[in-house]
C-alpha cells in the first residue's frame, strides 16, 4: 500500500465535477481517491461503516451517496458481499507507468480481489497494454477457475445423489429380505401353491398324490 495517492489537478476542471457534484459528493470523491484502504489498482475492500466513521457521515448518508456515485454519475461500482469497492477513471491517473515494481504490484493486487467482474469496470481507462494484459489474465483464470468449480461441483453432487440413491436402494432390498416372503397361501386338494410378491413357488406333488390324481 503507498503512503500516498495522486489526485491529479484536473479534477478540479472536470465539467462533471463542477456542474454536478455537491461539496458532499467532491469530499466523498476525494476520500475515494486517497484512503487508506485504496490500492494501486484501483479496487479494494471498504465497509460502509469505515467510510461513514471517517468522513462523519451517517450510514445513511453514506448508502445516499454510494448509491448516487452508482446509478447516476457512474463513477464506481461496490459489491455489497465482498465489501470491494473500484474506481471507473482509476487506471487513467494511476496505471500509466510501467516498471517491474509496478507489474510486480498490480500482480500481486489482483490476486487479493475477490471480485474479478469489477476489473472489467477499471479496464477501459488503462493506457498501458502491458497492465491491460495482467487484467485479462486476472479475468480469464478467474473464469475458469470458476467453470471448474462448477464442474466439480456438479460432479460432487451427482456422486452424492448417486450415492444416496444405492444406499436407499440397499436399505429397500435389505428392509423386504426380512419381510415373510410367503404372504399367501392358497391350499388346494393335493397341492399348495407358495405366491410370493414376485414369483410362484410350485411345490410337486408326491407320487402318492399324483396316482390319486390320475384315478380321478
Amino acid at each position: 500500500m503507498a503512503i500516498y495517492r495522486h489526485v491529479h489537478v484536473e479534477f478540479w476542471k472536470d465539467p462533471k465535477v463542477l456542474e454536478e457534484l455537491t461539496p458532499e459528493d467532491k469530499l466523498f470523491f476525494i476520500y475515494l481517491l486517497t484512503n487508506p484502504n485504496t490500492t494501486q489498482i484501483g479496487v479494494y475492500k471498504i465497509t460502509k461503516k469505515q467510510i461513514a466513521f471517517e468522513l462523519g457521515f451517517s450510514i445513511e448518508s453514506v448508502n445516499v451517496l454510494m448509491d448516487r456515485f452508482i446509478n447516476n454519475y457512474g463513477f464506481i461500482k461496490y459489491n455489497n458481499d465482498t465489501r470491494e469497492i473500484c474506481l471507473k477513471n482509476w487506471g487513467k491517473y494511476n496505471l500509466n507507468k510501467l516498471g517491474k515494481p509496478m507489474l510486480d504490484c498490480v500482480k500481486s493486487e489482483l490476486k487479493n480481489v475477490d471480485d474479478k467482474s469489477l476489473l472489467e469496470f477499471i479496464k477501459p481507462s488503462i493506457s498501458k497494454e502491458e497492465i491491460v494484459s495482467l487484467f485479462d489474465e486476472a479475468i480469464y483464470l478467474d473464469k475458469v477457475n470458476d467453470k471448474d468449480n462448477h464442474k466439480y461441483n456438479d460432479r460432487y453432487t451427482l456422486s452424492t445423489q448417486n450415492k444416496k440413491e444405492k444406499e436407499n436402494k440397499n436399505k429397500n432390498i435389505g428392509e423386504k429380505s426380512n419381510e415373510i416372503d410367503i404372504k399367501t397361501t392358497r391350499e388346494f386338494k393335493h397341492t399348495v401353491l407358495y405366491e410370493r410378491e414376485d414369483e410362484y413357488i410350485y411345490k410337486k406333488p408326491s407320487e402318492e398324490q399324483l396316482r390319486y390324481a390320475r384315478n380321478l
